[in-house]
């Protein structure tokens, strides 16, 4: 019965409750003590304040592990550059190295504005006390410790606020925290918290195909599954192998509205 031993009803209840009440104590201690939501909030208001300032524009998110030598680094920089020139907008990423910069140099090559949020990233198991951009301006940038914080100002810089602006999102080739803001961005779109109102092209860079595999498991194995329809996602961004593919894009998509 449950009065046997071993059984639910054998546990001792004043230790049980004494233990739970300690517990709750040092909860309650650890809530009071925790200051994490206050450091967010104003990482956030850093954030919007920077793109009120620089102004929104195309958000790009990829690898910051793509050497200046790879095809891509040089089809990033190219992009960047036109997608700046043609939209008349400042250049948003995470600042980082790899693709981050080559966006950066390609939004410099344009001579419109450069922004972005940097992380501060972990270095020997104790998180960074500052970060600098080798070579641009404080004034552009802002580093932040939280990735809640720099999602936030990502999106604002990409969202339109009236018909007049010009925005675009951008996944670049990329691995998992590039994957993480991609999906960010498109789950955002399809559940109509962004591009409601003003829609804003979300463009695939898929050079090479590296991104097929990712588009068959979300087209086919999850359509089978039943997890997502049929197209569910075409409406939400648009699949480009090339530049070129994406500039004509863009601007079917502001000229045709």
């Amino acid at each position: 019965g449950s009065g046997g031993r071993g059984g639910f009803g054998s546990r001792p209840v004043a230790a049980f409750s004494s233990s739970s009440a300690s517990q709750g104590q040092a909860e309650s201690s650890s809530e009071r003590e925790r200051s994490s939501p206050e450091k967010v909030r104003a990482e956030m208001e850093e954030c919007f304040d920077l793109v009120a300032r620089m102004g929104r524009g195309a958000v790009y998110l990829g690898s910051a592990r793509v050497p200046e030598d790879h095809p891509h680094f040089q089809a990033a920089q190219e992009l960047a550059r036109d997608v700046a020139a043609a939209l008349n907008c400042t250049t948003w990423s995470g600042l980082g190295p790899g693709l981050m910069e080559a966006v950066t140099r390609g939004g410099q090559e344009a001579n419109k504005p450069v922004a972005g949020f940097m992380i501060l990233m972990e270095a020997g198991g104790a998180r960074q006390a500052s970060r600098r951009h080798p070579h641009l301006p404080d004034e552009v940038y802002r580093t932040l410790s939280f990735f809640s914080a720099r999602k936030h100002g990502l999106v604002d810089a990409g969202v339109r606020r009236a018909a007049a602006d010009r925005t675009a999102f951008f996944a670049l080739p990329g691995g998992v925290g590039t994957l993480d803001e991609v999906f960010e961005v498109l789950a955002l779109l399809q559940l109509r918290r962004m591009g409601s109102e003003h829609p804003v092209p979300f463009v695939v860079m898929n050079y090479d195909g590296v991104f097929d595999g990712l588009l068959a498991f979300l087209e086919q194995d999850m359509v089978r599954y039943g997890s997502l329809r049929e197209g569910e996602l075409e409406p939400h961004w648009k699949v480009c192998r090339t530049n070129a593919e994406a500039l004509a894009y863009l601007d079917e998509f502001y000229n045709s509205r």
